[in-house]
């Protein structure tokens, strides 16, 4: 099983619309300032023993986020409306409405996020979360696995 989707184009970001859904729990993986790329992912191995696909979440390049470290009630990214995203610029101040980037939605059970980025990309395979992501490009010596391995 192998699923990979990019999205970097103004037409595939449609106010209020859903982008990626999981009822799966979600970690922030890591967050490079270089490339100011934000990856969030599932862990491979649930509670109970059972090996499951690692579904892993990039956003790229990040202008502002408001993210917590876990996404434990499954997670849903959708693109803000009007509403949410003046209030989005409004409060991260440093990034300028229509400059390319888009205000990004990520909810978990009744709390809402958000991440401000020109392009979202997921994908899942049989990886091992210890694995570099398929869509996530790291500067040496900050790639995850090699820091936590």
């Amino acid at each position: 099983m192998s699923v990979r989707v990019w999205l970097n184009e103004s037409d595939q970001f449609v106010p209020g619309s859903e982008l990626f859904r999981s009822d799966r729990s979600f970690t922030v993986w890591a967050y490079t300032v270089s490339h100011s790329q934000l990856l969030l992912r599932t862990r491979t191995t649930e509670r109970d023993g059972v090996r499951s696909s690692r579904i892993d979440v990039v956003f790229k390049p990040v202008r502002a986020m408001k993210v917590r470290t876990e996404y434990s009630d499954g997670l849903v990214i959708r693109c803000a409306d009007q509403e949410e995203a003046e209030h989005i610029h409004a409060e991260s101040g440093n990034v300028e409405p229509g400059a390319g980037a888009h205000c990004l939605i990520l909810e978990t059970g009744n709390d809402r996020d958000y991440v401000v980025a020109h392009a979202v990309g997921w994908a899942e395979d049989m990886a091992s979360e210890r694995d570099p992501s398929a869509l996530a490009g790291f500067a040496p010596g900050s790639d995850p696995a090699r820091i936590l391995g």
